[in-house]
């Protein structure tokens, strides 16, 4: 199993790097990055993974909501793993003239490519470290689509995993 302090950053960086290997275009800017994911700059895309949110857990992916008879702890720790891909969207060239319906489908087609290379992505590298016993549980959630907002768009990924406390 992954463990030690920098457990969560081990999967958050494997999640990564799996993504990024599945994408047909690459983005220019990839990795981990604290907190909530920023759309700095995505005119050269982003894929970005953060760790959203820790908790113990008794019964995964419930958090822990009392404490374990007396025990001071749950056995388990889960943490909620954000995966986002972002594009430029269309924009118009001025604010009497909107985006083409060719610039609209082609981005359409870029993002969810990136949806179905994502989702593979992360099924297979999370199956596999389940399989491998690196992690000891996960749930994959639903892909939801992000944007348009600032010139972005894009998809975001949430998994959560459960890893053995300490």
């Amino acid at each position: 199993m992954i463990s030690g302090a920098d457990k969560w950053y081990t999967v958050a960086e494997t999640l990564r790097q799996a993504v990024h290997a599945e994408l047909t275009t690459t983005p220019q800017r990839s990795g981990v990055v604290p907190g909530a994911i920023a759309w700095d700059e995505c005119d050269c895309g982003l894929l970005a993974v953060s760790v959203a949110q820790i908790y113990p857990t008794e019964t995964f992916p419930d958090p822990l909501t009392r404490r374990v008879g007396n025990a001071c702890d749950a056995p388990w720790e889960a943490a909620e793993i954000v995966v986002q891909v972002v594009r430029c969207a269309p924009n118009p060239d001025d604010p009497m003239t909107a985006p083409t319906t060719t610039e609209l489908d082609t981005s359409a087609r870029e993002v969810l490519r990136d949806a179905q290379e994502m989702m593979r992505a992360l099924s297979v590298t999370l199956c596999q470290m389940n399989a491998d016993r690196d992690i000891a549980d996960f749930i994959l959630r639903p892909l939801i689509a992000q944007g348009p907002a600032g010139g972005c768009v894009g998809n975001e990924v949430r998994a959560i995993v459960s890893l053995p406390r300490g």
